[in-house]
């Protein structure tokens, strides 16, 4: 069987308790044949399984907790304090802005 997250061509039968398993040694992705994973706005995306709220990682809570990844810190996320080009201070959104605004942006590109 080939892995579909990482294209590796062998994956090991990781069965337990009558549930069929197959886990790929490369990444750790799993395929459960007997339970395909489902779509849609309320799945986690790691365990297909159903989700109360949506957040930024689309997980589950157990697949949070299980990545250590906590919740409460993915909302109002920032990258600190920076100046921008024509003086204004902000808080940056991705760790990628350089500009204020659009405005700012476009009015320093077109110079």
């Amino acid at each position: 069987m080939i892995c579909h997250k990482c294209g590796f061509g062998h994956m090991v039968d990781d069965s337990h308790h009558d549930i069929k398993v197959f886990k790929c040694w490369v990444c750790g992705d799993r395929v459960y044949p007997d339970h395909p994973k489902r779509s849609g706005a309320l799945v986690c995306s790691r365990c297909g399984s159903d989700m109360d709220e949506k957040n930024a990682l689309s997980l589950c809570e157990n697949c949070l907790s299980l990545l250590n990844i906590h919740a409460d810190q993915l909302k109002g996320r920032n990258y600190g304090e920076t100046v921008c080009v024509c003086g204004t201070t902000f808080m940056r959104k991705s760790p990628t802005q350089l500009f204020h605004s659009k405005e700012c942006r476009k009015r320093v590109m077109t110079v």
